[in-house]
């Protein structure tokens, strides 16, 4: 099934999610002792009971193809950044079911998915997560599951298998490897990006001559 594989590096982009994500942990979504008894709805931070009954997953991740099959028309994936929105409910004090909504770009064949996830919880600050679902992109699809550890939902490491049928290509599976971040440093993250995005659309807007060519030297520095 998976004859013709070709090793794909990982790339740096995804270790720095992780840093600028994962690092300054000390950053909280909520105070941890919210008392015994206490049952919050919709935690913005996931932890087990008694603290939160149900909780929301947002989150930020990159993930690259560590080996993946090759069709006739070449390669279906590529590496992916993404966002995953959803949301879980705690069971017990060891199991939440939910499910997760994800977007991804960075490349042509981006996939869209709906996941249902599970979770087993080894710590209030740790768990394993196991998801599975469908993916698809413009042309087919198809379907996927992971493997997940997650630190606090604030970061986490992942490796993932997809598959998408294409009628030209043949079947094409992949095993990537992902990481990424959660809550409050996913949010920090992504507006980041969005800060970055929207300062090189203002720059290269301002930059456009009356010829509608880009002209660096019509961008004016702020400072004197």
């Amino acid at each position: 099934m998976f004859g013709g594989m070709t090793m794909r590096p990982w790339t740096g982009g995804m270790v720095l999610i992780f840093t600028c994500g994962v690092l300054p942990v000390p950053i909280r979504a909520q105070a941890e002792g919210d008392g015994e008894g206490r049952q919050q709805v919709g935690c913005f931070r996931g932890r087990p009971l008694p603290a939160c009954k149900s909780f929301w997953i947002f989150e930020m991740q990159g993930n690259a193809p560590l080996v993946q099959t090759e069709g006739a028309g070449g390669k279906a994936f590529d590496n992916e950044l993404e966002w995953n929105l959803g949301h879980m409910v705690n069971v017990d004090s060891t199991y939440a079911i939910g499910g997760v909504v994800t977007v991804g770009t960075g490349n042509d064949n981006a996939l869209t998915g709906l996941k249902l996830r599970g979770r087993r919880w080894l710590r209030s600050d740790l768990s394993l997560e196991a998801e599975g679902g469908l993916v698809w992109n413009d042309a087919t699809v198809g379907g996927t599951a992971a493997l997940r550890l997650n630190i606090r939902d604030q970061g986490s490491f992942y490796l993932r298998w997809d598959m998408l049928p294409n009628l030209a290509r043949g079947t094409q599976h992949a095993l990537s490897f992902g990481v990424g971040t959660g809550s409050v440093p996913a949010l920090i993250t992504s507006g980041a990006a969005g800060l970055a995005v929207l300062i090189i659309f203002t720059a290269y807007v301002i930059g456009i001559d009356s010829d509608g060519d880009f002209d660096l030297r019509a961008i004016q520095s702020p400072f004197p």
